[in-house]
């Protein structure tokens, strides 16, 4: 999970513990799907309207509940997001009573809402982190692509307010139609800013994506992933480390190993996430397993999880091939793109088999 990235030794060897004894070290609590943005991208926001019709959102004496339940079950780091989970009316209450139970947090968010007074708040009751989404270089792509005019400035405040709060952020991004020729420019941006940028370049197809015709999504085509991924790996990385990574990924490819075809990361494995409904989950990407946590109670429902999870397998084929270090494929992206857990994402063969190319062609470039 993304916010624990960076974790020190004592982390590794919690999340180490975690996955061994399958306990759930780490979690996601998706406060809400509303937000104030609408990106054509994402795959989690609804309206008003729309979260009305599938239920009510938690309230906070529920989340009070959970965070009980999380604490007796030795949950150390939690994430909070949405939606935009600042939109949440309890999120001051919900974070402080997590903080005060010595759990470690990260916040995920726009930025957008962020003003003075948030950012003395989070500076008074530090996270972990803030991540702050970037989505572009100008109002222009806040405009087209989130359709939340004025929103590069608020989010360029945000960071520069919660930095002088001592407030620890990162940057988020994720590579589009509309940023794509912006990838560079972010990262210099991050780099005027002096705060980490990580972009990711597959994306899931979005809620509102998800029944268009391809052409008409908000993602790149396969190949335009690659070229993103090149780029974002050389603005990361540098040159030197690059070309290392470049030897690296062709020796793995050369290997050709067995990766297997069940989960491989830590969902369902020593972390989880819980909706805005109450509904568990390996990660925000799985619409199933989905296990109501009030329901069942925490302990009950993670087992539920755990169990549930390792019945979920990829393609053999897609574990066998050996362009499996260079691919996207999981469970969760799998279904995502098919509809189907072992069917085979014919949009991931294609970006890994691009990523190959430009790989070689970077390795005979530099030689």
């Amino acid at each position: 999970m993304d916010f624990l990235d960076g974790e020190n030794t004592v982390e590794k060897m919690l999340i180490k513990h975690g996955v061994k004894d399958k306990r759930p070290v780490s979690g996601t609590l998706e406060l809400t799907p509303l937000c104030n943005m609408n990106c054509d991208m994402c795959y989690v926001h609804l309206s008003n309207e729309e979260m009305n019709r599938l239920g009510k959102i938690l309230d906070i004496d529920e989340w009070f509940d959970l965070a009980n339940q999380l604490e007796k079950a030795g949950v150390l780091f939690i994430m909070l997001t949405g939606g935009e989970p600042l939109l949440f009316p309890g999120f001051k209450e919900l974070y402080l009573k997590l903080k005060r139970m010595g759990m470690v947090i990260t916040v995920n968010t726009n930025g957008t809402l962020i003003d003075e007074k948030w950012a003395a708040f989070f500076g008074e009751n530090k996270p972990r982190r803030i991540n702050i989404t970037l989505y572009g270089n100008d109002e222009k792509t806040y405009h087209d692509l989130c359709h939340y005019p004025g929103g590069f400035e608020k989010t360029v405040r945000a960071i520069k307010l919660l930095k002088d709060h001592g407030v620890k952020v990162k940057m988020n991004g994720s590579v589009t139609k509309a940023n794509f020729d912006q990838i560079d420019d972010m990262y210099r941006i991050a780099q005027e800013l002096d705060v980490p940028l990580h972009m990711d370049t597959y994306m899931l197809p979005g809620l509102k994506d998800r029944f268009k015709a391809f052409e008409e999504q908000s993602r790149l085509s396969p190949e335009d992933v690659a070229q993103a991924r090149i780029k974002v790996l050389k603005n990361e990385l540098g040159d030197e480390v690059f070309l290392s990574y470049v030897d690296s990924m062709l020796m793995k490819v050369k290997q050709q190993c067995n990766y297997g075809c069940g989960i491989e990361c830590q969902a369902g494995n020593s972390s989880f996430m819980i909706n805005w409904q109450g509904l568990m989950k390996p990660c925000v990407s799985l619409f199933t397993p989905a296990v109501d946590v009030f329901k069942t109670g925490f302990e009950n429902a993670w087992k539920q999880i755990v169990t549930e999870s390792k019945e979920l397998k990829i393609n053999e084929k897609c574990a066998q091939c050996k362009l499996r270090p260079l691919c996207n494929t999981c469970v969760a992206t799998a279904n995502w793109e098919t509809g189907s857990f072992t069917e085979i994402p014919e949009y991931c063969c294609k970006e890994a088999k691009e990523m190959l190319r430009l790989l070689l062609l970077e390795k005979n470039n530099n030689q």
